[in-house]
């Protein structure tokens, strides 16, 4: 099992003491997410997820980085692949690059886009998802799509890594397809769902998915309905459950400060359960 840490921070200070932490603590990953303000709570401060991935990308040496997820409501693909290029060149090959078609109504209205219903938000992900892969991959031929074009494109010069993972947000059928269809990875969270529900449903995502026969990274969004640093015992649990469900990463949100004790005490842990 690999571990990473999300971490939303709200100032520079914040986000270069959590990026130490992770990487002095062995994390795989450090993880922060692309929304421009707090859905819940605009008085919370957020940072750019692009920009603070830059940041990390030249303040770390070792942990991977990642955004978890670029959201496609603010994004152009051309622009996100040339930035994902970008952060890898600064990370020296430690990037990977999380895609998703955001859901948060603060998203849509900060970008000044209406609401869109599923079938167009699912057509959306996988129009852009499709595109990004291209790029990253080199081929910047013109593209004349149903809701992306551009030309002239140039992805000069290429990533540092061979391929920068894409790892894709989805648990609606139609975004698992783009899964299975491009992203080397997938991430999943449960949100406001009910743990048993949220289990039930990832053991049939599960399988969507290892019917395409791409190799996947699997990402669980821990936080919600699973809460990792309530005790000892509840991240154990947490690890040995969904690690018998197949998955192989998990990603933990930094932890509250009411429950910081457990967080340290789990930090020693972490490799017994490699």
């Amino acid at each position: 099992m690999k571990f990473g840490l999300k971490v939303n921070p709200g100032n520079w200070q914040q986000a270069s003491e959590w990026a130490a932490l992770a990487e002095e603590a062995g994390f795989d990953g450090l993880w922060t997410g692309d929304n421009m303000r707090n859905p819940r709570d605009p008085a919370i401060p957020v940072l750019d997820g692009p920009t603070l991935m830059a940041a990390w990308a030249a303040t770390t040496s070792r942990i991977r980085i990642g955004l978890l997820i670029a959201n496609v409501v603010f994004r152009r693909p051309t622009v996100l692949a040339k930035q994902a290029i970008s952060i890898d060149h600064v990370s020296g090959g430690r990037f990977d690059l999380g895609i998703g078609s955001g859901v948060w109504p603060t998203d849509h209205g900060m970008a000044g886009v209406p609401m869109w219903e599923p079938k167009e938000r699912a057509a959306r992900l996988a129009e852009f998802v499709q595109i990004t892969d291209r790029l990253l991959s080199g081929d910047t031929s013109d593209h004349d799509g149903e809701y992306y074009a551009y030309e002239q494109a140039s992805m000069t010069p290429g990533p540092v890594q061979k391929r920068i993972p894409l790892i894709v947000a989805a648990n609606a059928p139609r975004a698992l397809d783009v899964v299975a269809a491009h992203a080397d990875g997938w991430t999943t969270f449960p949100g406001a769902a009910p743990e048993d529900e949220f289990r039930a449903a990832s053991v049939k995502r599960l399988e969507r998915l290892n019917r395409s026969g791409r190799p996947l990274r699997r990402i669980l969004l821990a936080y919600g309905a699973i809460t990792p640093w309530a005790s000892v015992d509840a991240f154990r649990e947490m690890v040995e459950t969904y690690a018998a469900i197949g998955f192989d990463e998990i990603v933990c949100y930094t932890p509250k400060p009411e429950e910081r004790v457990v967080f340290d005490q789990v930090l020693p842990t972490l490799p017994d359960y490699r």
